[in-house]
């Protein structure tokens, strides 16, 4: 039963840093890419995106990692991640910019969740609680700068969504890299998994 468990918790892992690699190659697709000015383009693939990120994240919520931290809050993330699929997908061409600006809450609301687990890191007494916190505020400042960019005009709001994007994938990429522990004997958990005595 518990090789059962912790093959769960490797394939959440595994599949959970695929979905946050792709998106940040979609994040970079969207700086890049002059095609990916095209409407439709960016929703068929920013809609299949979230749709896997969102089961991604479901699958890791029910998993049981060691901590669990990378997933602690990915059951209301996972479904927020299905809704914006929906409305990408349903979302008429009109609504660009309402698009855009889907984008940039995701990236704000990945951060704020991020902060919060910096907090839980640091209680856990984890080494990278400032490093988890650090990295979710650039995240936050570069959704920020993309709302700006979108309203205002003055860059091209298009780059900073996808900075902000390819910023939280990475973001996610490491923490679940780093954070999510499969369960193990006790003896020298410490030291195998960076907890401060």
């Amino acid at each position: 039963m518990k090789n059962g468990s912790n093959a769960v918790v490797r394939s959440a892992k595994i599949i959970n840093i695929i979905s946050a690699s792709l998106m940040a190659v979609a994040g970079v697709l969207l700086m890049t890419v002059d095609s990916m000015e095209e409407v439709l383009a960016q929703r068929i693939l920013l809609g299949i995106l979230f749709g896997l990120t969102g089961a991604a994240r479901l699958f890791g919520f029910f998993s049981n990692d060691l901590y669990r931290l990378a997933f602690q809050y990915d059951f209301a993330f996972g479904i927020l991640c299905e809704l914006m699929t929906l409305l990408l997908v349903l979302a008429p061409e009109q609504n660009y910019g309402v698009m855009h600006m889907l984008l940039v809450m995701y990236a704000l609301f990945d951060a704020l969740l991020k902060v919060q687990m910096s907090m839980d890191a640091r209680r856990f007494g984890m080494k990278c609680w400032g490093v988890i916190l650090g990295t979710a505020l650039a995240v936050g400042v570069a959704g920020a700068f993309a709302a700006a960019a979108i309203q205002t005009e003055l860059i091209r709001g298009l780059v900073m969504v996808g900075f902000a994007l390819c910023l939280s994938g990475v973001e996610n990429c490491w923490i679940t890299a780093y954070t999510v522990r499969i369960r193990a004997k006790k003896k020298n958990i410490s030291e195998r998994f960076g907890i401060e005595e």
